[in-house]
């Protein structure tokens, strides 16, 4: 560091950076304000408030309205435990680490605190702030002296413990997130709910609209035409459900508050002519508390009106909007493709359009291999290191100079990483041991196979996914070309998004509402082999711009669906890498390279989904100006 501090080439990248920061942040968006709900957040990897998908999406959009000036305030928890994957004898368990808010660049609002109401017990938040850029995220956090101990556990760890502590964290986000806004003298005029979890902030601001003086229903229409509702859910059985019992306990209050029974609340959980005593389901409330409802795909569109939510609305269509999902390409671009996409793209090559995106063919062919090689070498170089580090915390004593030389940067790398799911097929190929060791083995040009992944605590089949790909990747047979990586997180997919040469992706089709994870690896020059499910059925053209596993069709089964994978990547994918008959680069492979690119980059930013949700925004804050305005003018409320 002292000498960095004497670098004079460096104190000017230093005042550079800086000037572009302070020039960044001095233009300010104008109103109207934007509140964002989410139980998750994925901003950096530090920042410990993510376990997925949607918490990677939320920083994604939170990055976007930054960058195009959207005016935003982000709303989720400051959760105080995170856990660490261990491994023994390939069988996931748990640790579970303390997170320092302050060392992830987190900033404690003075002397705030806001009160929510748990069914007779008061529970005090404190709020934590994380500038992305022009957004502010404020995390609430109940580890509060002044709590008893059951109360400031509230937020302790993100997704796990009973329904009852579920509840209780959905209700700090939803009715702590509304208060601690209005502390800040924030006055949001849309509110957007990231999934089902933040759906009590919709009846907490109904009942501060009856509290003003406005009739139940007309706060209900005011508060429907300030929302906005994304569901991430394509399977009923997604959805957060609460017994009727507990909302009687916390919700009783409310319904007095607002002079309506527990039965009329309940049927705002509930599809009709459900009966009163099932459980309340949160993505219904948001439903019915929302004008503006979309889904993150074409195909999950299709899913919800059909089946998931169609009920909702019997003999007529159901108003779902699609606004398909996107990736914030500055976060998932490796540095030297960045280099040539501001090049050949254009400086803001992250938000360029189809025109711009043709500029990638004017790369020479040799340059962008020249990358991915690279690219594929770091890769190998980093789980060379990583590996025997991973396996000797694991117990391993035995002789690991085989892990320090595992892969061969040459090799076509196929990555697959994702939550060990069931839907997700995480194991697929291991379904098939004799042909993923024929793939590994493959005389002078075998391939390289890289697996990572997390199991929720809970998910007992998770677990024997990982443990079955674990036992397998210690054959000494295979071990040399095919690894497990522990510890999957938000870095350690940036590495493995850069380096793989194929990203492969097979969620069941019709179960994964979107998926994000095969649109980060256009950025890096990634090819990608998937099911037609999600956002990759409206995207993905088979040989085009990417491979296609088996048909568009539903119900597959888990032998259709790996015998189609190893027949694409046998004879056509990696063949396909290895032609080098006119040289040592693949010319066949880096002109898919830059058709994925040129078709798919401008698709997957997430620049057009954002534009999709300031529509939304714009439409939705002028009908609840309207709304308010005359519920103002109304009798009652004079």
């Amino acid at each position: 560091m002292k000498q960095l501090a004497s670098n004079t080439s460096f104190q000017e990248r230093v005042r550079a950076a800086d000037n572009d920061l302070t020039t960044y942040l001095a233009d300010q968006p104008a109103q109207p304000l934007v509140a964002y709900f989410c139980m998750e957040h994925g901003i950096a990897p530090d920042l410990r408030v993510y376990a997925g998908g949607l918490g990677m999406l939320a920083g994604c959009i939170e990055k976007t309205a930054s960058d195009q000036q959207v005016a935003m305030v982000s709303v989720g928890l400051r959760y105080q435990q995170r856990f660490v994957q261990r491994l023994s004898y390939g069988w996931q368990h748990e640790d579970w680490e303390q997170t320092d808010p302050e060392a992830a660049g987190l900033e404690l609002i003075p002397d705030l605190r806001v009160h929510v109401d748990l069914a007779g017990e008061r529970v005090a938040v404190k709020v934590w702030r994380a500038r992305v850029g022009r957004v502010d995220l404020y995390l609430l956090d109940t580890d509060v002296e002044e709590n008893p101990e059951h109360l400031r556990g509230i937020t302790d760890r993100l997704y796990l413990g009973e329904k009852e502590h579920r509840l209780r964290q959905e209700m700090v986000l939803g009715v702590g997130g509304v208060r601690a806004l209005d502390a800040l003298g924030l006055t949001p005029t849309v509110y957007h709910a990231n999934e089902g979890h933040a759906g009590f902030m919709c009846l907490d601001r109904v009942a501060d609209l009856v509290t003003g003086g406005v009739g139940i229903d007309e706060a209900v229409g005011i508060v429907r035409a300030s929302t906005v509702f994304t569901t991430h859910t394509a399977v009923p059985a997604g959805f957060d459900l609460f017994e009727r019992g507990l909302i009687e306990k916390y919700y009783s209050g409310w319904a007095g508050q607002c002079g309506v029974s527990i039965d009329w609340l309940m049927n705002l959980g509930h599809f009709p002519g459900q009966p009163g005593g099932e459980p309340f389901n949160m993505a219904l409330l948001c439903t019915r508390l929302a004008d503006y409802v979309n889904a993150v795909s074409r195909l999950h569109r299709e899913i919800t009106e059909q089946s998931v939510l169609g009920p909702l609305w019997p003999g007529r269509a159901a108003p779902v909007r699609c606004v398909t999902n996107g990736v914030h390409p500055r976060t998932w671009t490796p540095p030297q493709m960045a280099a040539l996409f501001e090049r050949y793209v254009g400086p803001r090559w992250d938000y360029a359009d189809a025109e711009a995106w043709q500029g990638v063919w004017e790369i020479p062919d040799d340059e962008l291999w020249r990358v991915r090689q690279q690219l594929r070498r770091e890769l190998v170089e980093h789980v060379r290191w990583y590996l025997p580090r991973s396996l000797r915390a694991q117990g391993w004593s035995a002789d690991l100079a085989w892990a320090e030389q595992v892969l061969d940067p040459e090799a076509l790398t196929v990555v697959i990483a994702r939550r060990a799911a069931e839907y997700k097929e995480t194991d697929l190929l291991v379904s098939d041991p004799d042909r993923l060791r024929a793939l590994t083995r493959g005389g002078p040009r075998p391939v390289n196979v890289i697996f990572s992944g997390l199991a929720h605590p809970a998910d007992e089949g998770g677990k024997e996914r990982i443990r079955r790909i674990v036992e397998f990747s210690y054959g000494p047979d295979v071990r040399a070309n095919l690894v497990y990586l522990p510890g999957y997180d938000m870095r350690l997919a940036q590495v493995l998004l850069a380096g793989a040469d194929v990203w492969l992706n097979h969620p069941r089709r019709g179960d994964e509402a979107c998926g994000t994870s095969f649109m980060k690896s256009v950025y890096s020059g990634g090819r990608i082999l998937t099911t037609a499910d999600g956002g990759a059925d409206e995207l993905i053209v088979d040989g085009y711009n990417g491979w296609i596993i088996g048909d568009r069709t539903f119900g597959a089964s888990r032998e259709a669906m790996a015998h189609n994978a190893f027949g694409l990547l046998e004879h056509v994918i990696t063949p396909q890498f290895n032609d080098r008959f006119d040289g040592e680069m693949p010319a066949g492979w880096v002109e898919g390279v830059k058709q994925s690119m040129a078709t798919l980059a401008w698709q997957v930013s997430s620049g057009p989904m954002v534009d999709s949700y300031q529509r939304l925004y714009t439409e939705a804050a002028r009908r609840a100006r309207r709304l308010t305005e005359a519920a103002r003018r109304a009798p009652a409320f004079v």
